[in-house]
């Protein structure tokens, strides 16, 4: 949610001049998140945010955003695009697809207690159980095979002891893969970090955000994302209480199988080491292509994550 593609005022009031919002009041770039840009929209009728996604096609776009559609239709707090007049939800602009969704109230959380973890993992089992009946699902584009495709790519920017590292976690994977396989999958959103949700006065869950990444996943993937962030230190040391607190969140709404609690610490292991290879990434992408304003985050806290997740088997 950098700011890869600069819009001006003229831009704005193009895409706006389809809507009966008011008139454009202010715009100004999110700094929070790395893939896509957003912007602050505020007219005379209320605040808007609008995306620009820059690593996918339309196509791609009408997939992803249907669960937020579904969401929307069930009852959840999540950000869907609102039409406009012509009841055309997805545009072209600047050469990337584009949609506006309403801003949703609340604010981020900057470091998650216990009760915050417990909200989300039910809030994550309600959406979870809400779209066990939208198919088909999109493919998972950041899972087991571009971990095994992406990584002989990422090696070349890392020391010989994270080389070693990532080929022996890349083992540790490919001899479990079954287990994930048989694992229970439906509708994730598989990015589900703490800057990607709403709260609304103490710990009261007010939206679930940034649903572009939502796929066909493992469930219990889901919670293991959350689990790296919302429930550890960047040092990726547990916080007290915080992952207990998640889980009894979930199996309020969705009890786990037998399977899942066994593949916990596996989970675990591949949440760390998807988001240290996708971080990688990032940081090659933005040396080639500098962003506006760009949230630079750290490969190494995923690293360090994924070693916590190995030293505890």
């Amino acid at each position: 949610m950098s700011v890869y593609t600069p819009l001006s005022e003229s831009d704005i009031n193009s895409l706006l001049a389809g809507y009966d919002l008011g008139a454009l009041v202010s715009f100004r770039g999110i700094e929070a998140g790395i893939e896509n840009t957003n912007y602050f929209v505020t007219t005379t009728d209320g605040e808007f945010v609008l995306t620009l996604f820059e690593h996918h096609h339309g196509d791609e776009v009408r997939e992803f955003v249907q669960l937020a559609r579904h969401l929307g239709d069930k009852g959840l707090a999540v950000p869907a695009p609102i039409s406009n007049r012509n009841n055309v939800w997805l545009h072209d602009l600047c050469n990337r697809p584009a949609i506006l969704c309403q801003r949703l109230p609340g604010s981020h959380v900057a470091n998650p207690q216990p009760g915050h973890c417990q909200a989300i993992g039910e809030a994550l089992a309600r959406m979870h159980v809400a779209a066990a009946d939208l198919n088909p699902r999109r493919v998972n584009d950041r899972g087991y095979d571009w971990w095994i495709s992406i990584s002989p790519e990422l090696s070349s920017d890392l020391s010989a002891d994270d080389q070693a590292l990532l080929n022996d976690e890349l083992e540790h994977q490919r001899q479990h893969h079954e287990a994930w396989i048989m694992l229970p999958h439906g509708w994730i959103h598989g990015d589900l970090f703490h800057d990607n949700v709403l709260f609304s006065g103490e710990q009261q869950l007010g939206a679930i955000l940034d649903l572009y990444n939502a796929c066909d996943g493992a469930l219990l993937y889901d919670l293991a994302i959350i689990a790296n962030d919302w429930c550890c230190t960047v040092n990726g040391d547990w916080k007290e209480g915080a992952v207990e607190a998640l889980l009894a969140g979930y199996e309020s709404v969705r009890p786990l199988t037998a399977e899942e609690k066994d593949c916990w610490p596996l989970v675990l292991r591949g949440a760390a080491l998807r988001f240290w290879l996708s971080r990688l990434l990032t940081v090659r992408i933005q040396r080639l292509r500098a962003a506006e304003m760009t949230l630079h985050k750290d490969p190494d806290e995923f690293k360090h994550k994924l070693l916590m997740r190995r030293a505890a088997q």
